[in-house]
């Protein structure tokens, strides 16, 4: 049973940025398909912009499509600042229909395991079918169902983040995953340490899917879609089962 509010972190968009932000390892990924494929670019799960930021900046033209106001309001902010044209709506991943098709879609930073049921997977690549080109191809990752994801704390001794102030931002997690409904819950405990001594707290709870990949293969399958590749990391390297991730390439069937 989920009785919180998965997307509340995403409510705080320059929080997600201080912890997000300075991702890049899927930036070769996405370029090698999108100058296979050409523009336009559809981001689902865009948060405040960051991919959708950097193929903007390499000439692309972009949607971002995400369903959290606030992190849309700020990527909108920071794409006026660097004098950048995207096309931002607020939608959600599984009911959006913008009139147009695209030749590259992609859904990343495990936004896929905020999906929890199989109706929302179908909600998902049936979106995906419609606004996909033909020859097109869709691109999602997800963390792979392994022992060490399953029941690993990730960062035991906690992360830290310099904030704007000079502060920092101390973020633990604790877990626990329901094995019949697939499902990762996450206690995230964030502390904010001013340098003025001050210090806040606020926790936040995450459900997150695992899926694994016979149950992928047969959700595409049955919904219009096949895998063209798949990789285990943002390296390219090949699915095993120690993979931290499972990073499909996925066009129409035929």
């Amino acid at each position: 049973m989920i009785d919180y509010d998965s997307f509340e972190e995403f409510r705080d968009p320059v929080t997600y940025d201080l912890v997000c932000d300075a991702f890049a390892e899927d930036y070769p990924v996405i370029e090698q398909w999108a100058q296979t494929l050409g523009g336009p670019l559809l981001d689902l799960a865009c948060g405040t912009g960051r991919m959708s930021l950097h193929m903007a900046r390499l000439g692309y033209e972009v949607t971002g499509v995400d369903l959290i106001p606030e992190m849309i309001a700020h990527a909108r902010t920071k794409t006026a600042q660097q004098n950048l044209s995207i096309e931002y709506v607020v939608a959600d991943a599984r009911d959006f229909h913008l009139g147009k098709q695209f030749p590259c879609i992609f859904m990343l930073m495990n936004a896929f395991q905020f999906l929890l049921t199989r109706q929302d997977y179908e909600a998902l690549f049936a979106c995906v079918h419609e606004h996909l080109a033909p020859g097109g191809f869709f691109i999602f990752e997800t963390r792979n169902p392994s022992l060490r994801n399953l029941f690993e704390v990730r960062h035991p001794d906690g992360e830290r983040y310099l904030t704007a102030d000079g502060g920092q931002l101390v973020i633990t997690d604790q877990q626990h995953y329901d094995s019949m409904i697939q499902i990762q819950h996450y206690v995230s405990h964030y502390r904010w340490l001013h340098p003025d001594g001050q210090q806040v707290e606020k926790v936040l709870r995450v459900a997150l899917r695992y899926i694994f990949p016979e149950e992928i293969e047969a959700l595409l399958f049955y919904n219009g879609l096949q895998i063209r590749t798949v990789y285990g990391d943002w390296q390219q390297n090949p699915l095993t089962a120690e993979s931290p991730a499972m990073i499909y390439v996925c066009e129409r069937r035929r």
